[in-house]
């Protein structure tokens, strides 16, 4: 199991697992079956249809064309075989995944699978050994396995309760990405029992907080865990 750590926009670094060859290739294939299905329907459709314009016959199969592109920048890094594989594609910098990184991917296609049938981007995942085929190394990208709660991307709604009073006013300059970090921080540190067993608080956390209380420009001695989550509840608090 490969992992890969990522420098968020927090300027925090998590570490994530890479999507394995075998879930790449099995999510390559769903996709594979979806363009097929699709091209099979438009067949029987333009088969059953006398004198079919060229131009009609062309648009029909710009969503073939442009399938891989249009999903991973309006899917959020997913076609439909990323989703049922639980895959995403990301950037390695932590920024949002943009047309640009999202057009490199896909153009370099033409190089990871049409010219080479596909032993490109096998090739390139299995030497340059971080998961990245030719297209994800010219992008900045790579394809991350997430679990059932997504990655970085979770919702950053934490409950506040009635009559709250938020403590650190100055979260209004903090923005939902740094939000959506501050939550993955926190569930990777509950979730390391080595530290939570000695009463130590979680190296990540206290780097998150570092940062924060600089982008912020206060001063707390909170405990780093109690004040993220603080930070959280502030945050919906202003945002509800």
């Amino acid at each position: 199991m490969e992992h890969l750590q990522i420098s968020t926009t927090q300027n925090v670094d998590i570490e994530f697992q890479l999507a394995s060859v075998g879930d790449r290739l099995l999510g390559h294939l769903i996709d594979g079956f979806i363009k097929l299905s699709y091209a099979l329907i438009l067949g029987v459709i333009i088969f059953n249809i006398v004198e079919t314009p060229d131009w009609w016959v062309s648009l029909l199969s710009l969503p073939i064309i442009f399938y891989n592109l249009l999903c991973d920048l309006f899917l959020n890094g997913q076609t439909f075989g990323k989703m049922i594989m639980k895959m995403r594609v990301v950037k390695l910098d932590g920024g949002e995944l943009n047309f640009g990184a999202c057009f490199i991917r896909w153009i370099f296609r033409l190089v990871d699978f049409h010219l080479t049938y596909g032993l490109g981007a096998l090739l390139t995942i299995i030497i340059n050994g971080k998961g990245k085929r030719i297209g994800d190394l010219a992008a900045g990208t790579a394809v991350l396995k997430i679990d059932a709660q997504g990655d970085l991307n979770d919702t950053v709604y934490v409950e506040v309760e009635q009559g709250y009073e938020p403590v650190y006013p100055e979260v209004i300059k903090l923005h939902e990405k740094d939000m959506q970090t501050i939550k993955e921080v926190l569930n990777l540190s509950q979730k390391n029992n080595s530290y939570n067993s000695i009463g130590a608080p979680h190296p990540l956390a206290l780097k998150t907080k570092e940062v924060v209380i600089k982008k912020m420009n206060i001063e707390t001695k909170q405990p780093a865990m109690e004040f993220l989550k603080t930070i959280l509840k502030d945050y919906n608090y202003y945002h509800q």
